[in-house]
């Protein structure tokens, strides 16, 4: 399984990497909404989790611009510290495909994993 993260913060990006790696998916890492638009263009993914909170072009604004090109598809799922009570239904209603809170653990990794791809990741939990 092919698996792009996109996060502006450098220790975020290596824990998320870990884990993903851990379950048994290939990688990429990129740390702005820019780049990751540029990385879609060369690459296919079954899945990516998107921070919220980046410069220059935060997650929401990513996600409106991947869903604007022709025939994307992909899940993106939204990876915020914004941990309040209505946060999932708010990034739902703003495109997301699933909603996981920071900091985040390898079991609810795993249940995103299932819940979006054919692929079987390594049981792990």
């Amino acid at each position: 399984m092919q698996i792009l993260v996109v996060d502006d913060n450098l220790v975020n990006l290596t824990i998320t990497k870990k884990i993903l790696e851990k379950l048994g998916c290939i990688v990429d890492t990129v740390d702005s909404g820019i780049k990751c638009l540029e990385q879609i263009n060369n690459k296919t993914y079954d899945i990516i989790f998107m921070d919220i909170m980046m410069p220059e072009m935060d997650g929401v604004e990513t996600l409106n611009n991947l869903r604007s090109i022709d025939n994307f598809n992909t899940p993106v799922i939204a990876l915020t510290a914004d941990a309040g009570v209505d946060s999932r239904e708010k990034y739902l209603s703003l495109g997301f495909n699933e909603y996981i809170p920071k900091p985040i653990n390898l079991e609810v990794i795993d249940n995103a994993l299932h819940k979006f791809c054919w692929f079987q990741p390594n049981r792990l939990i």
